[in-house]
């Protein structure tokens, strides 16, 4: 057994494939992972910085490792949060022993006391380093879906967001490592793929764009299910609401960031396109493509939000539609040019109290949605037991909607799992829906 580590992860999926960089990279040095920091020679925390929560959950997080500090264990801060406070998070009386951002994970195996390794690349992409199977965090036995990343880096520079200033500028991996590694998930038993990116429809390498990068997956793998995020709505290539409505390994799923509905913020954003743009485009995807699920990203309390111009936002998640989204208060990032330019000037209260409006709003839209499956039969992915029930199995429509399945008596789990099944949906909330196998 090699030297024992211990790594943790925070945020997004971007941030578990980095976790599948790192552990990979420790193995080949041989290192061995273990399931609690208490057996760890080396604690790795892999974090976020988007918000401020996500932050002060990784401090008080390395509060709690002060103990394991004190007998010797070595603790690395890795990722985004490393990257937009470098040196500092040394000189805070922290137990942390070195910093390293997204795109010096290389320099894990020859860490020095007290060093941070913040240095961004506008080359590195890891496309030689695939994270075995084993790998995968949190994997388990009966998870059929892993993340591939395509494409690093952000050259958008929206005024609010902090990752091109921690994960650098755009560059994309070659086609021929992005087919290596999904050929050899789909060998190991995966049946979909998310291909992950900052900016996914701005992959580029060597004049094969994202269509076409799709299409060469689609032609050189065997992968089932195929999807990705996230999308930038400015330059979403119409071609590829084309492509998924012909190509039914495609996932009619698609995740399409508005952050908000007021032509005013978005222009304060920086997210150069309007919402009359944003809902041509996701008119263009449900005129295609019936069955599609889209979700987003909104943000409420940026700066200069007003009561109407926060109506306009909800307004705008009324005509959408939204299958899901993924909602947030403004929080201020240092480095940003929302930072440096505009006031903080919407208050805590507000904020909530928007937000509430705002969760409550997509909560009826979502259930609304989801009941009109009920009695309608889909093909559903089984892919593991339920996290509530172990006598249901939880399956994914084509378009991502989880579906609770009980199993039928004298069954198991292993006699369905990984394999498609058509399922008549007999109830909905608004996050899931419930079903049973047709014929059994």
């Amino acid at each position: 057994m090699g030297i024992p580590y211990y790594l943790e992860t925070y945020g997004c999926q971007m941030n578990e494939y980095d976790s599948l960089i790192a552990a990979t990279i420790l193995k080949n040095a041989d290192y061995s992972r273990v399931d609690t920091p208490d057996e760890a020679k080396l604690v790795l925390i892999n974090t976020c910085s988007v918000r401020e929560n996500a932050q002060q959950k990784i401090y008080n997080r390395l509060q709690s490792l002060k103990r394991l500090h004190k007998k010797g264990t070595r603790v690395a801060v890795i990722g985004c949060m490393a990257q937009n406070l470098g040196e500092n998070l040394l000189k805070q009386g922290l137990p942390v022993d070195f910093v390293l951002g997204p795109d010096e994970l290389r320099n894990l195996t020859t860490l020095n006391t007290q060093t941070a390794y913040i240095k961004t690349s506008r080359t590195e992409t890891y496309e030689d380093i695939i994270p075995a199977i084993d790998n995968h965090a949190g994997i388990k036995r009966e998870n059929l879906a892993a993340s591939v990343a395509i494409q690093r880096g952000c050259d958008k520079f929206c005024s609010f967001c902090v990752v091109p200033y921690t994960r650098g500028r755009e560059r994309s991996r070659s086609v021929k490592s992005i087919i290596t590694e999904i050929r050899a998930l789909v060998d190991c038993g995966m049946k979909s793929i998310v291909l992950l990116g900052q900016n996914v429809n701005s992959y580029n390498f060597e004049q094969t764009g994202f269509a076409d990068l799709l299409k060469i997956i689609l032609n050189e793998t065997d992968v089932l299910r195929l999807y990705y995020t996230s999308p930038h709505p400015q330059d979403f290539p119409r071609e590829i609401i084309e492509l998924t409505a012909r190509e039914k390994r495609i996932g009619n799923q698609i995740h399409i960031p508005l952050q908000s509905g007021s032509d005013e913020i978005l222009k304060k954003m920086r997210r150069d396109y309007t919402r009359q743009e944003f809902i041509s485009l996701v008119t263009a995807f449900r005129d295609r493509i019936p069955d599609v699920s889209i979700s987003t990203d909104i943000i409420v309390g940026f700066c200069g939000e007003s009561d109407s111009l926060f109506q306009e936002t909800l307004d705008t998640v009324e005509i959408c539609q939204f299958d899901f989204a993924y909602t947030f208060s403004y929080s201020e990032r240092e480095h940003t040019f929302a930072h440096k330019n505009y006031p903080d000037d919407i208050p805590g209260e507000i904020k909530s109290s928007r937000l509430e409006k705002l969760i409550e709003t997509q909560r009826n839209i979502a259930l609304a949605i989801n009941q009109k499956y009920i009695g309608e039969k889909h093909y559903a992915l089984i892919e593991g037991i339920s996290k509530k029930n172990s006598a249901e199995m939880c399956g994914s429509l084509l378009n991502s909607k989880k579906v609770i399945i009980p199993i039928p008596e004298g069954k198991t789990l292993f006699d369905f799992s990984g394999r498609e099944y058509e399922v008549e949906i007999a109830h909905a909330n608004s996050q899931t829906l419930r079903g049973i196998l047709t014929g059994g």
